[in-house]
Protein backbone atom coordinates (compact mmCIF):
# COMPACT_ATOMS: atom_id res chain seq x y z
CA UNK A 1 0.00 0.00 0.00
CA UNK A 2 1.16 3.49 -0.78
CA UNK A 3 1.20 6.01 2.09
CA UNK A 4 0.36 9.57 1.00
CA UNK A 5 0.25 12.91 2.82
CA UNK A 6 -3.11 14.62 2.21
CA UNK A 7 -1.70 18.05 2.98
CA UNK A 8 1.03 17.67 0.38
CA UNK A 9 -1.57 16.51 -2.15
CA UNK A 10 -3.72 19.59 -1.46
CA UNK A 11 -0.67 21.82 -1.94
CA UNK A 12 0.17 20.16 -5.25
CA UNK A 13 3.43 18.71 -3.91
CA UNK A 14 4.63 15.12 -4.31
CA UNK A 15 2.57 13.31 -1.70
CA UNK A 16 4.16 9.85 -1.47
CA UNK A 17 5.44 9.27 2.08
CA UNK A 18 6.30 5.59 1.74
CA UNK A 19 4.86 2.11 1.47
CA UNK A 20 3.65 -0.53 3.89
CA UNK A 21 2.67 -4.16 3.65
CA UNK A 22 1.04 -5.64 1.71
CA UNK A 23 3.35 -4.18 -0.92
CA UNK A 24 1.43 -5.73 -3.82
CA UNK A 25 -1.75 -3.83 -2.80
CA UNK A 26 -2.20 -0.78 -5.08
CA UNK A 27 -4.56 1.08 -2.71
CA UNK A 28 -3.59 4.26 -0.84
CA UNK A 29 -3.64 5.00 2.86
CA UNK A 30 -2.99 8.33 4.51
CA UNK A 31 -0.17 9.44 6.76
CA UNK A 32 1.67 12.68 7.37
CA UNK A 33 5.02 13.73 5.93
CA UNK A 34 7.80 15.07 8.15
CA UNK A 35 7.34 18.67 6.99
CA UNK A 36 3.66 18.75 7.91
CA UNK A 37 4.24 16.72 11.08
CA UNK A 38 6.76 19.31 12.29
CA UNK A 39 4.35 22.13 11.40
CA UNK A 40 1.55 20.51 13.42
CA UNK A 41 3.89 19.88 16.37
CA UNK A 42 5.10 23.50 16.30
CA UNK A 43 1.54 24.84 16.34
CA UNK A 44 0.69 22.39 19.09
CA UNK A 45 3.61 23.57 21.22
CA UNK A 46 2.58 27.21 20.76
CA UNK A 47 -0.97 26.42 21.90
CA UNK A 48 0.34 24.56 24.97
CA UNK A 49 2.65 27.45 25.89
CA UNK A 50 -0.19 29.94 25.45
CA UNK A 51 -2.43 27.89 27.76
CA UNK A 52 0.33 27.52 30.34
CA UNK A 53 0.93 31.28 30.40
CA UNK A 54 -2.78 31.96 30.83
CA UNK A 55 -3.04 29.39 33.64
CA UNK A 56 -5.78 27.54 31.76
CA UNK A 57 -3.96 24.20 31.59
CA UNK A 58 -4.04 22.07 34.74
CA UNK A 59 -4.52 18.35 35.27
CA UNK A 60 -7.13 16.71 33.05
CA UNK A 61 -8.01 20.00 31.38
CA UNK A 62 -4.36 20.27 30.34
CA UNK A 63 -4.48 16.91 28.53
CA UNK A 64 -7.78 17.79 26.88
CA UNK A 65 -6.44 21.18 25.83
CA UNK A 66 -3.36 19.61 24.24
CA UNK A 67 -5.48 17.21 22.17
CA UNK A 68 -8.02 19.85 21.17
CA UNK A 69 -5.15 22.20 20.32
CA UNK A 70 -3.64 19.57 18.05
CA UNK A 71 -6.99 19.03 16.34
CA UNK A 72 -7.43 22.78 15.84
CA UNK A 73 -3.90 23.05 14.44
CA UNK A 74 -4.59 20.36 11.87
CA UNK A 75 -7.88 22.03 10.88
CA UNK A 76 -6.09 25.36 10.37
CA UNK A 77 -3.51 23.71 8.13
CA UNK A 78 -6.17 22.41 5.77
CA UNK A 79 -7.63 25.03 3.39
Amino acid sequence: MKIVCSWCRQEGKPELVGEKVPLDDARETHGICLVHRHAVEAQWQVSIQTAARSGAATGLSSALFRWSGLLNATKKMRP
